[in-house]
């Protein structure tokens, strides 16, 4: 019985520091390290050609890939030059979370910067750009 007295306090610590935290997420909210993407690209013959990629968690994600595909995922820089020269009528929709933080941007061949990026996109996720024929 002397023992049950030491150990009811310990419990009580235990069990008040379970509950604490900020860190719990959501019910179905991805982890922070998480990266699940959708691309789907139209223009590149008569089906839309749909890429996915997922990792984070227990499946590590390469932080090269993520950082070539967080460049290419953010917003175009304004004073950046751009030749004019129309690639193609390609356009990757890219949606999801790109290492825990949403994305929805569309990548279009529209010009010199933009068939770059396209390029880079598909260089990221270890794929062929797939093209009009």
């Amino acid at each position: 019985m002397r023992h049950l007295g030491r150990l009811v306090p310990a419990v009580l610590v235990v069990a008040a520091l379970t509950g604490c935290g900020d860190d719990e997420q959501p019910a179905g909210a991805p982890p922070a390290d998480s990266t699940r993407l959708t691309v789907e690209v139209t223009g590149a013959g008569a089906d839309p050609v749909t890429v996915e990629l997922s990792c984070g968690g227990a499946e590590p994600c390469d932080e090269q890939r993520l950082a070539r595909l967080q460049r290419v995922t953010e917003p175009p820089d304004p004073s950046q030059a751009c030749t004019l020269v129309y690639g193609g009528p390609e356009k990757a929709h890219v949606t999801g979370t790109l290492d825990g933080e949403a994305v929805d941007v569309t990548i279009d061949r529209a010009d010199g910067c933009g068939i770059a990026d396209y390029k880079a996109l598909f260089e990221a996720l270890g794929r062929t750009p797939p093209l009009a024929g």
